[in-house]
C-alpha cells in the first residue's frame, strides 16, 4: 500500500525537486500513514504540530506527538494559539479559525526552515465528505474540493480510503493518536461519515469510486473554465484590486464567480463567496461579503478588503504603511531641490506635533491649496472619483490642528515652505502594488 502511493506521487510528479518538506503532523491516522509514505526517502521531512487547545486531551495528543516523533528519528516543531480569542475576534467559526492558524503555521514552518511543499494527510473519505458537506450548502463550484497539488500544499493520500489506511497501521502495530472528537455526531462531517457514506456503499458496488470521478470532472470543468479568466489583466494592491469592468462583462456567470472567487484567494477570503452574490449583481453598486466588498463602477470591479485601521502617529523621520500607500518622511533645511511626483514638502516649525495618519471620519475637511476655501473630503472623493469602498481606508494625514494631506489627492494650504523656513519635512508617498 505504502508502495502504491510512493507511485501516485511519482505520477503526479508531486516531489518533483522537492529537497525539504513540512509535514503537518497529528498524531493521527493519516497524518501517520503520511509519515510512513515520506520518510526514508530523498525527502527531507519535518513534522509540524499545532495543538489548537479545544479538546480536555490536547495535551496528552502533543505528548503523543512528540514521543512518536522521537521515535522515528524525524525534527518535530510545536506550536500553539488561543483558537477561541481569535475566532471571536475575526467573527470566525471555532473550525474555520482553526483551520486558519493551523494553515498559518504551517506556511510559517515552511518559511522558516526553507521547505518546498507543506504535504497533509487527506483521503479518499476527505474528499467525499467534503463534497457532501459543500453539496447540502450549495457551493457549486467548491465541489470539485481537494486537490493534489494546491500552490504550496500537497494532498498525497486523496485516493486512499480512510478504512485501508488503518487496516494498514494496524496490521504493522504502527501506534496513531484517536482524536474523540470524530466519534461526535454532532458535528455534520462526523454524520455523514458514520451515517450517510455506509449506507450509500450498500446502495451500488463503486459507487464512492464513482464520486470521486465526479469531483475529479467537476474539478476538469472548473480549470478548463478557469482558463479563459488567466489573460484578464488584474492591478493587485496591498487592500484592494482591480479589474477592468468590460472584460468583467464579457465573462459567463461561471466565470464571474471563478474570476471573484480567484481574487478573493489573494486574500484567504474565497470562502467567503457564494453564488447568490452574484445573481443579480448590480451594474453598478457595492456588495458586502463578510471580509471584503465587491464594487463596481463604470471602469472597474474593485474587491477591497475590510481592514479598516487605528489611528497610527507618523515618525518625523521613517517609513509607515496605511491601506494601498508606503508614506516615508525626513527632516531637511532649504534650499533643497524638492521632488514634485509622490512627494509634499512642509514647514515643519508650522506644523503642530505629533503627525499622525488615520482614516476619515464623518465631516472632515481639508484647506484647499492656494485658496483660503476649505473641501468635504466626501466631496473631494466624489471629485476624483475614488470608489466608495476605498474612500474609508484612504490615510488622511493630519496634525493637532487638522489634515494636511490626503496621498495621492491633496495637499492642505498650511504649512507652506517660504523663506523663512528653517527645518522641512518631506513626506513621501506611493501606492504599492502586491509585490513591489
Amino acid at each position: 500500500m505504502i508502495e502504491e502511493v510512493r507511485k501516485i506521487l511519482k505520477e503526479k510528479r508531486l516531489l518533483l525537486g522537492v529537497r525539504k518538506i513540512v509535514l503537518g503532523y497529528s498524531g493521527g491516522p493519516d497524518s501517520t500513514f503520511l509519515r510512513e509514505v515520506l520518510s526514508g526517502g530523498e525527502v527531507e521531512v519535518i513534522l509540524a504540530y499545532f495543538n489548537h487547545n479545544l479538546r480536555d486531551d490536547s495535551a496528552l495528543e502533543e505528548e503523543f506527538v512528540r514521543k512518536e516523533a522521537e521515535k522515528v528519528g524525524l525534527q518535530l516543531r510545536r506550536d500553539s494559539e488561543n483558537v477561541v480569542e481569535y475566532c471571536e475576534k475575526n467573527s470566525l467559526s471555532i473550525e474555520e479559525g482553526a483551520r486558519t492558524l493551523r494553515l498559518n503555521y504551517l506556511r510559517r514552518t515552511k518559511d522558516e526552515v526553507g521547505a518546498d511543499f507543506i504535504a497533509l494527510g487527506h483521503n479518499l473519505d476527505d474528499q467525499i465528505e467534503n463534497f457532501f458537506i459543500r453539496l447540502l450548502r450549495g457551493s457549486g463550484f467548491g465541489l470539485s474540493s481537494i486537490k493534489y497539488r494546491d500552490r504550496d500544499i500537497i494532498h498525497p493520500l486523496l485516493s486512499v480510503r480512510k478504512k485501508n489506511i488503518i487496516q494498514y497501521l494496524d496490521e504493522h502495530n504502527i501506534p496513531y493518536y484517536e482524536d474523540p472528537s470524530n466519534r461526535d455526531l454532532s458535528y455534520l462531517r462526523n454524520r455523514i461519515r458514520r451515517e450517510l457514506i455506509p449506507v450509500i456503499e450498500t446502495i451500488k458496488e463503486g459507487s464512492l469510486k464513482g464520486i470521486e470521478r465526479s469531483i475529479e470532472n467537476i474539478g476538469d470543468i472548473k480549470e478548463a473554465l478557469g482558463k479563459r479568466i488567466e489573460d484578464l489583466s488584474i492591478s493587485r494592491y496591498r487592500n484592494h484590486i482591480e479589474v477592468d469592468k468590460r472584460d468583467f462583462d464579457r465573462l459567463l456567470l461561471s466565470e464571474k464567480f471563478l474570476l471573484i472567487q480567484k481574487l478573493l484567494s489573494f486574500f484567504g477570503k474565497e470562502r467567503d463567496l457564494k453564488r447568490a452574490h452574484l445573481i443579480g449583481l448590480p451594474d453598478r453598486g457595492v456588495v458586502e461579503l463578510a471580509d471584503v466588498y465587491l464594487e463596481l463602477t463604470p471602469d472597474k470591479l474593485f474587491i477591497v478588503l475590510k481592514e479598516k485601521q487605528s489611528m497610527n502617529e507618523l515618525p518625523l523621520e521613517g517609513e509607515l504603511s496605511s491601506g494601498d500607500f508606503h508614506i516615508t518622511t525626513l527632516i531637511t533645511t532649504p534650499p533643497h531641490n524638492f521632488p514634485r511626483d509622490g512627494c509634499e514638502f512642509f514647514d515643519l516649525d508650522e506644523l503642530e506635533l505629533p503627525l499622525r495618519v488615520r482614516n476619515r471620519e464623518r465631516g472632515d475637511q481639508i484647506s484647499i491649496f492656494g485658496s483660503k476655501n476649505k473641501m468635504k473630503l466626501k466631496d473631494m472623493f466624489i471629485n476624483k472619483k475614488i470608489p466608495r469602498t476605498l474612500r474609508n481606508f484612504w490615510p488622511v494625514l493630519c496634525d493637532k490642528k487638522g489634515i494636511i494631506l490626503i496621498p495621492g489627492l491633496r495637499r492642505g494650504n498650511r504649512a507652506l515652505v517660504s523663506d523663512k523656513t528653517k527645518k522641512v519635512i518631506l513626506i513621501k508617498y506611493k501606492e504599492v502594488k502586491y509585490g513591489e
